[in-house]
């Protein structure tokens, strides 16, 4: 099989598009793993967040004529993807039954952006896939492991966090808010990218794995609140 993959680049490409997602998938579903989420809303979540990039994309077409500044590109495109990645969690998990928990929100957060960097992945990884380009599917796969796939599950997991720590009254301002920090993060990291220098490299690397390491932290706290979640 190993052979096959090897031989077969756009068969790698699919592989390595998805494997970024899945690792992650796995580490943060653990961290909820005192409470068991139904598998098929998880699943629901992880497609239509993986589908959602189709929105994504027609909708950030639709406004280039709109944005034609690359600065005011980077922002617009950043918001698009955040708010629709929140639409994907507010129409199937929000006013769930199973998001009663203050960790929950981010969980399912945390889900739809993986299925929405998945399907992204692949995207990015097939073009080196189908010109038979190991090397660039490897590079590019691990660079999106490191990088963009946990830039959206920061940065949705920002929107989630945010809910679950808010009480009813506040609840819409908490989403705002989450949202608007959820684009900041994403569009700063790719400011920092299209720098295109080792220095701007390092340094939203490192800043990103911070933030993913409060963030864990943060669901820590969460996943021992037993209190549940006003929705």
């Amino acid at each position: 099989m190993a052979e096959t993959l090897v031989t077969a680049p756009p068969l790698l490409a699919l592989a390595v598009g998805f494997i970024p997602s899945i690792v992650w998938l796995v580490f943060w579903i653990h961290v909820d793993k005192n409470h068991n989420e139904p598998f098929g809303l998880l699943m629901m979540c992880f497609l239509l967040g993986g589908a959602s990039v189709l929105v994504a994309t027609f909708t950030q077409q639709s406004l280039k004529g709109v944005f034609t500044d690359p600065h005011s590109q980077v922002i617009a495109w950043a918001a698009v993807e955040e708010i629709v990645k929140f639409a994907v969690f507010y129409f199937l998990a929000y006013k769930s039954a199973y998001d009663d928990e203050s960790i929950e929100p981010a969980i399912y957060m945390i889900v739809v952006a993986l299925g929405f960097a998945t399907v992204e992945n692949i995207f990015y990884v097939f073009q080196p896939g189908i010109i038979n380009n190991t090397t660039a599917i490897l590079l590019t796969g691990g660079l999106r492991f490191f990088g963009s796939t946990l830039l959206h599950t920061i940065s949705s997991c920002f929107v989630g966090i945010m809910i679950g720590i808010s009480p009813k009254t506040l609840r819409s301002g908490a989403i705002i808010f989450g949202i608007i920090g959820a684009i900041f993060l994403h569009a700063t990291f790719n400011f920092f990218i299209l720098k295109n220098d080792t220095a701007s490299l390092i340094q939203i690397y490192g800043y990103l794995w911070i933030a993913a390491i409060i963030s864990h932290i943060i669901l820590e706290k969460l996943r021992r609140i037993t209190t549940p979640i006003s929705s």
